[in-house]
């Protein structure tokens, strides 16, 4: 593969990239681990989009329950694309020397409902949306974020983000997560494709269009600053963003980062690449901590996937079934991970249904004439709360056991309610009866949530070894459990 279509890979964020060592390691117990189970949900159609070689590509459909995939509904397309789903309509992101978004119903992707632009040499990375007449479409090649109506292209806005470019005078923003109102921009601040001193996580407020200080302790309005660099994939889920990160080609520095919702800050990078065994190159969560992981080992050459845990930081066995071959994509569908294998020298490439609570490989490789870059599944999403319980509502409220405990560097505390709630409050104590934090006051629908304490104060200062209450306030019930921070 030639420079030029090397640079264009990892441009659009296909590629490896690894970041620095983080400079303080967190302590985990290590035990062998898989997948959590599944949760509860239907499969989808998948809409896949192919490609050999960058430079032209195609689509195909695999149907829910498995089947051949329908080949080529919309050939040709930009060789360098990706697709997202949005209440029935499909949208195709044509990135380096694409810059355009092609909208395809559903029920029938033959046929364009309209075709944009975003700017020439803009290098379009994703689509998230706020409402469906309201979207935002990160740009590499451009200082600003794209505010737009999807059905048509319509030029909404533009949210400026020079603020926080390095000195090519570019963020280089990427993928993007939605959470409540809220967006979050991967910021990945490249010099010639190689990171630079940091990256960062925008946080746009969707009503406004409005950036949000995630440190009200500086000056300016400032974004999530990472501990590694070149954020990746950015997955909202429960109440964090978990990250992967990648910036220097094998240096093995990077990893699968969290960010808390709830403070808007790192909590830092709960597995590292040298737990991984080499650049993480892709991720995919199933619940808040439990998710897979596509690895480039150290020859640059073998790709594995493998089960990772962040409640434990365990890295489990590489799934079987895959070629060895390049991995661009991953997503979870219900209780199945689909993966894009790309094929090797020695095996072939196409999709691999693995079951996400067993590892194992339920379906393929399934062809989809050419090899597979980018997988869409055609569902809107659940909402993270959703996502997380995959359980009937409960019938009371329940403060469940937090985890793991004792615990070092993060604890996580899930919940249940049995109806939504306007107001109810999540907060730490300590041992004299002192609240440390308040992790939670804001409204919440029935079902199952957790968040996360990182072992700070309300201040942002790190609390000492000694025992605390994690105390929840429903209606007039107080429930209380006791967890063990030990430095």
């Amino acid at each position: 593969m030639d420079e030029m279509r090397t640079s264009r890979i990892r441009n659009s964020g296909a590629a490896v990239k690894t970041a620095r060592r983080l400079a303080v390691a967190l302590a985990f117990t290590m035990a062998v681990t898989t997948a959590a189970p599944a949760p509860a949900a239907a499969e989808s159609d998948l809409f896949v989009v192919t490609t050999a070689d960058f430079e032209t590509g195609s689509t195909a459909i695999l149907p829910a329950g498995g089947g051949d995939a329908e080949l080529d509904p919309l050939s040709p397309i930009h060789g360098d694309a990706v697709a997202r789903y949005h209440q029935g309509r499909i949208y195709i992101i044509e990135r380096f020397l694409g810059d355009n978004v092609i909208v395809l119903e559903a029920g029938d992707p033959g046929s364009p409902l309209a075709q944009f632009s975003v700017g020439n040499g803009t290098n379009p990375q994703d689509i998230a949306f706020a409402g469906p007449d309201k979207a935002y479409v990160s740009r590499l090649g451009s200082a600003a974020l794209l505010v737009v109506d999807p059905r048509d292209g319509t030029q909404l806005g533009e949210i400026d983000l020079s603020a926080y470019a390095d000195d090519d005078g570019l963020p280089e923003m990427a993928q993007m997560a939605v959470a409540g109102n809220r967006l979050y921009v991967a910021l990945q601040r490249l010099e010639s494709f190689v990171p630079t001193d940091r990256s960062l996580i925008a946080v746009v407020d969707m009503e406004t269009d409005e950036l949000v200080d995630a440190d009200a302790t500086a000056a300016g309005v400032q974004a999530i600053t990472l501990a590694a660099t070149n954020p990746n994939e950015v997955i909202a889920i429960g109440n964090r963003l978990v990250v992967s990160n990648g910036a220097g080609f094998g240096d093995m520095a990077g990893g699968i980062e969290v960010v808390d919702l709830t403070t808007n800050k790192s909590i830092g990078v709960i597995i590292s690449e040298e737990e991984l065994r080499g650049d993480v190159t892709g991720l995919a969560m199933v619940t808040p901590d439990q998710g897979f992981a596509s690895v480039q080992g150290p020859d640059f050459v073998t790709y594995t996937i493998h089960p990772v845990d962040l409640s434990t930081g365990v890295v489990g066995a590489a799934l079987d079934g895959h070629s060895g071959g390049f991995t661009p994509n991953m997503v979870v569908d219900g209780s199945r991970l689909v993966v894009a294998d790309f094929g090797s020298a020695e095996a072939e490439g196409g999709l691999l249904i693995y079951d996400v609570g067993s590892g194992q490989l339920l379906q393929g490789p399934v062809s989809t004439g050419l090899p597979p870059v980018n997988v869409a599944v055609m569902a809107d999403e659940a909402t993270a709360v959703e996502a997380e319980a995959g359980t009937p509502v409960p019938q009371t409220a329940a403060l469940l056991a937090a985890y793991p405990n004792p615990f070092n560097a993060v604890v996580t505390i899930p919940f249940e309610l049995h109806r939504g709630l306007g107001r109810l409050e999540l907060a730490i104590f300590d041992s004299l009866g002192r609240r440390v934090r308040m992790l939670a006051t804001a409204s919440h629908s029935a079902g199952r949530h957790s968040y996360t304490w990182d072992g700070r104060n309300q201040d942002g200062a790190t609390v000492g070894t000694g025992t605390y209450l994690v105390q929840l306030r429903v209606d007039d019930r107080t429930l209380a459990q006791k967890v063990l921070l030990v430095k």
